[in-house]
């Protein structure tokens, strides 16, 4: 074994933790400059091994303690790991052992492999390793060597018994000697108290006597008293007997009336149950009626406004339809009339066409007569105009250049005016064909609101049909959430109850424990809580399951163990209640581990009217430990007496039905439970309500998710239909747009038509314009005697005025055509296309159809209320009988528990007798058991006596008695007793004796020892010391002497005191083997430093 590692912290000049390691099995040199810590790592391994350090005061502790700049330091600790793989520490199977010392201004504290101990454990193991407090040489401090160089021969010697243990013998002699001293003390004390005892039997001697006389008077006292104790002992037994059986009784007319009382109870709660799911219920009912009520009265509403609205259609149908019919046949007569004029206008044109022509020509004829008249005036006027003909002739000129000039302007005019007609012939065919398109859409829009009408209908139809079915599901949805909302409030009413009727401390546990259980369920990643989720039961209440007759019985043997945490063991309650504290939750939680639970086995009985509790319940196997803990050794019994019996018999706790305990130990328990506070009811009730809710929920989440379908339904349809009304109108401003846009078309080509009449009217009057140009060009040119006229003939004046007739008779047709039939045709045309008919037709038939749902639904709401109205009905009915059979049973539970309070009041008087009476049987018992042992004959004698005699005798006896008043009454006891003491202590005082011999020879054995032992331990001392020296100085020698005192020379006393013969060991040494050996004082300081060197290491070897 040796120092493997060592660990400083806080020790000294080592702050911060330090590690010294690989050191070797055999010799370690440290080397450091000035101020490295060398002599403090020294320092700290005798810290931890040296006795020096073992007992420091306050202020020692402080300078171990590192002190230097910074935040100060509070502990020291120093660490040493021995290596045991040679097992030289044999109570440590281990190849390290760690033992580490922790300092403190208040604590100084040792650890052996992390565990805390005690001082003395730490050095019984180093003693244990070899490492004696009677050795310390295995740790040699600076200067030692030379105090042991230049130390006397006594100072040595004192060595040499250190090393040798003579310590231990020491101790041993002193501890001998003490007990010695003890001893030879008690002797005395035994002798002294011996003597006293034989002067005090004399004195009794003489008062035995007197004391005999008085024993007879008392004996024949206590044998009349006795018989006067067993007389009332009797009597109070016979009351109880009495008692009981009033008892039975009362119990049997009890049981008869809390049986009754149960049955009320129960129907009661049965009757209030049916009422609150009769209300439940007929609420709905009631709030569902005023709902369809309210409906109806809104469908009423909604019927006759439909009903108006139809038969305003109807009308408005009517009329459109018999104004379109006129329409139409106005628009055939319009037709037939504009085709005739269309043909009549037909056969005009041509000739309008030539006789517009002859006018215009005939005009332009007048034009130009009228200008050759002009310039025939004007040529007589030549003369006075012109002074020579060069002038005229520039004048023409400049005229003819003028008419060239305007014969071009016309002419491009012309050519203007003939494009535009080409145009315009080329737009006219585009707007006939855009009017031929339009027609043709006109007709598809018309097609498609017939189809989109009919769609809207049928989705109006489905989305009446989709809300009807909404509000269904709505009313159910609603009723069966009024029931859970009834079955939550009946569960918080029980819950409330059942808190009521548990202590506050339990219920906040038990709330804390449903908390950190789901903290643990939600923090359980990857199955870290798994232990603790599944390792968790419930409460003992939530584990039991039994005939509901047994309830009562359960809950007193039980009590507050009802509400105790059942779990698998200890480390899951430890880890649920580390959660608890630490989240500060309040309440107090008791567990019942099952792998730590020691219980009772089950026990049987025979007796008919009994029956083990633990037989009457059902439970998990696994739970088996937690419920024999609790009802193991608990029967059920039929009455108090038979629970007696079994209590008495065969060491049972007995409880009847009622909740009547009989205990053992001899107490009994009892008196009237209100059954409406049974926890066990109302905790399954509880259960089963829970069971209710969880099945209603379920069912609402169906009805709920059914509503959210419908409602779904609902709007799905009602988008459809939103969209549907968005092409609908979108159709009809369709079907608007290409009406106008065909109006307009319409407009256009009749503008179109007039504008090219126009124009071809500016082309013929541009013609003749030319014509006209050119004749003035002509005239102009030609020879101006010729005369010329300046009116027209009368053939041509006939022909002009024709011509005019002609002209004025075709416009005022054409305007005709134009203006009146043309616009009346489109008029009639617009009314004969016009959708408003047909848009009033489909409204007409939706309103038929939501009329129709709206009828329909009428009819079904008043099935439904006619439905409710006879269900509400039988509610009146059922509630009147419940409330009269609640105030029946009311009358009947309130006579019943006034019954029950009574028997109370005589079970009450009853136990208060049987009380009163136990505690005087009991006194009398306690009495004739103080009157102590009795002679036989004092069970009979007196026992035919009566009263008076008894009282009599009992005097006499006083009187007697009353004569010895100052007798030692305990004289004999007191004499047997002092008799017996001497017998004891005469036998202490032999093993007084023999102890006083026995640690006298144990001195001698010790006196022997220790001289052995100093004897042996010099000769391995001085054999070591020769090797030593031997090996420190090759060729020297060394020797120890033992120094003997030389005055003792009688042989007897030098065998007797022979250790106190040593006076010192001295050392002879030599430097060569032939050199005399010398003492030490002899020699110089280097030899005297090897000397003490050869005698440290070869103490050190011991």
């Amino acid at each position: 074994m040796f120092i493997k590692e060592v660990n400083i912290t806080g020790f000294r000049s080592y702050r911060e933790n330090t590690t010294i390691d690989s050191f070797s099995p055999k010799h370690n040199v440290i080397v450091g400059r000035n101020g490295s810590g060398k002599s403090n790592f020294f320092f700290a391994i005798q810290f931890v091994l040296s006795e020096e350090f073992a007992h420091l005061r306050p202020e020692q502790r402080m300078s171990v303690i590192h002190e230097g700049t910074g935040p100060r330091i509070s502990s020291a600790r120093v660490e040493i790991v021995f290596d045991n793989s040679d097992r030289r520490i044999p109570a440590i199977e281990t190849n390290e052992v760690r033992v580490v010392r922790q300092i403190a201004q208040k604590k100084d504290q040792y650890y052996i492999d992390g565990k805390l101990v005690p001082r003395a454990e730490v050095v019984n193991l180093m003693e244990s390793a070899g490492f004696s407090r009677s050795n310390p040489y295995y740790i040699v401090k600076q200067g030692k060597i030379n105090e042991l160089a230049t130390a006397p021969d006594a100072q040595r010697l004192k060595l040499l018994k250190e090393v040798a243990g003579t310590r231990v013998y020491d101790e041993r002699k002193e501890e001998s000697l003490k007990i010695l001293k003890e001893t030879s003390s008690k002797v005395k004390k035994i002798e002294d108290l011996l003597n006293y005892i034989d002067e005090r039997l004399n004195t009794l001697e003489s008062e035995k006597e007197d004391l005999k006389e008085y024993q007879k008077w008392d004996k024949q006292k206590r044998s009349i008293e006795y018989t006067m104790y067993d007389v009332e002992i009797r009597e109070a037994r016979k009351k109880l007997d009495h008692l009981a059986e009033q008892r039975e009784d009362l119990n049997q007319r009890q049981n008869k009336v809390s049986s009754d009382l149960m049955d009320v109870q129960s129907r009661g709660m049965k009757a209030s149950g049916e009422q609150r799911k009769l209300e439940s219920r007929f609420k709905g009912m009631k709030e569902e009626k005023e709902s369809l009520l309210q409906e109806r009265a809104q469908l009423f509403e909604k019927r006759t406004a439909l009903e108006l609205k139809i038969k305003d259609l109807k009308e408005d149908v009517e009329k459109e339809r018999s104004g379109r019919s006129r329409a139409e046949g106005e628009l055939e007569k319009l037709k037939a009339e504009i085709a005739e004029k269309q043909e009549e206008l037909e056969s005009i044109v041509p000739a309008y066409e030539k006789l517009l022509e002859s006018e215009e020509r005939l005009k332009s004829d007048v034009r130009i007569a009228e200008n050759r008249l002009k310039e025939l005036l004007l040529k007589q006027g030549h003369g006075h105009q012109f002074k020579s003909v060069a002038e005229r002739d520039d004048f023409f000129e400049k005229e003819i250049r003028f008419v060239r000039s305007q014969l071009r302007d016309t002419e491009e005019q012309m050519q203007t005016i003939e494009r535009s007609l080409e145009e315009e012939a080329s737009d006219e065919q585009g707007v006939n064909d855009q009017i031929r398109n339009i027609g043709l859409q006109l007709e598809d829009t018309i097609s498609e609101l017939e189809t989109t009408n009919t769609a809207y209908a049928r989705l109006r139809k489905d989305f009446d049909k989709a809300v009807y079915a909404h509000l269904e599901s709505g009313r159910a949805e609603r009723e069966k959430r009024e029931h859970v909302d009834q079955l939550k409030a009946d569960l918080q009413h029980q819950e409330n109850t059942l808190r009521g009727l548990t202590n506050k401390p339990a219920v906040n546990g038990m709330e804390s424990v449903r908390k950190v259980l789901q903290w643990f369920r939600e923090n359980n990643t990857n199955g870290k809580y798994d232990d603790v989720t599944n390792g968790y039961y419930g409460t003992l209440i939530e584990l039991i399951e039994c005939d509901p007759v047994y309830y009562q019985a359960i809950e007193v043997t039980a009590a507050g163990r009802l509400f105790y945490h059942v779990v698998s063991d200890d480390r899951v309650a430890m880890k649920i209640l580390n959660k608890i504290n630490y989240m500060n939750l309040p309440g107090t939680i008791d567990f019942f581990p099952l792998l730590r639970l020691t219980s009772p086995h089950r026990r049987s009985t025979n007796d008919p009217d009994a029956r083990p509790m633990i037989d009457c319940l059902n439970y998990d196997s696994k739970f088996e430990t937690a419920f024999r803990q609790v009802f193991a050794a608990t029967v059920i019994v039929r009455t108090m007496q038979v629970g007696q019996r079994m209590a008495k018999n065969e060491g049972f706790d007995a409880v009847t039905l009622e909740g009547d305990q009989i205990s053992r130990r001899g107490a009994l328990t009892g008196g009237y439970i209100d059954r409406k506070k049974s926890k066990l009811e109302i905790f399954n009730s509880i259960k089963e309500m829970k069971q209710q809710l969880e099945d209603a929920s379920v069912e609402l989440e169906k009805l709920t998710r059914n509503v959210t379908h419908k409602q779904q339904e609902v709007e799905k349809i009602r988008m459809e239909m939103e969209k549907v009304e968005l092409d609908l109108r979108r159709l009809k401003d369709q079907h608007r747009d290409l009406s106008e846009r065909r109006k307009f078309a319409n407009e256009q080509l009749g503008s179109n038509t007039r504008n090219t009449d126009q124009k071809k009217s500016q082309l013929l009057v541009l013609k003749n314009r030319i014509r006209e140009l050119q004749d003035k060009k002509a005239t102009i040119s030609s020879e101006l005697e010729q005369p010329m006229q300046s009116q027209l003939t009368g053939d041509e004046q006939k022909q002009m005025d024709g011509f005019q007739n002609q002209s004025k008779t075709l416009p005022r047709i054409e305007n005709l055509l134009q203006t009146n039939l043309v616009r009346k045709r489109d008029n009639l045309s617009s009314k004969v296309g016009d959708i408003s008919v047909d848009e009033k037709r489909h409204n007409l038939e939706n309103d038929n159809s939501e009329l129709a749902s709206v009828i329909s639904r009428q009819t079904e709401i008043n099935r439904i209320i006619d439905e409710l109205d006879r269900d509400l009905k039988e509610y009146e009915e059922a509630a009147e009988k419940l409330t009269r059979e609640i105030d029946d049973v009311q009358e009947q539970q309130k006579d019943l528990e006034q019954q029950m309070a009574e028997f109370s009041k005589q079970v009450e008087m009853i136990f208060t007798k049987q009380s009163t009476l136990y505690t005087k049987r009991e006194e009398s018992v306690k009495k004739i058991r103080d009157l102590g042992s009795l002679p036989t004959e004092a069970f009979s004698k007196y026992q035919n006596l009566t009263s008076k005699q008894l009282d009599k005798k009992l005097s006499e006896a006083l009187n007697e008695l009353k004569k010895y008043e100052n007798v030692n009454k305990k004289a004999l006891d007191q004499f047997v007793q002092a008799s017996s003491q001497k017998e004891d202590l005469t036998k202490r005082m032999e093993e007084q004796r023999k102890n006083e011999k026995a640690i006298e020879n144990l001195l001698d054995v010790l006196e022997n020892r220790k001289y052995e032992a100093i004897l042996f331990t010099f000769k391995q001392v001085s054999k070591n010391f020769k090797d030593v020296f031997s090996k420190l100085v090759p060729g020297g020698r060394g020797d120890l002497v033992m120094q003997m005192n030389s005055q003792e020379t009688d042989e007897a006393d030098r065998q007797k005191s022979t250790v106190e013969n040593f006076t010192g060991v001295s050392i002879r040494i030599s430097f060569t083997s032939d050199a005399e050996t010398r003492e030490m004082q002899q020699l110089s300081g280097g030899s005297k430093d090897i000397g003490g060197t050869g005698h440290d290491f070869c103490n050190s070897k011991m």
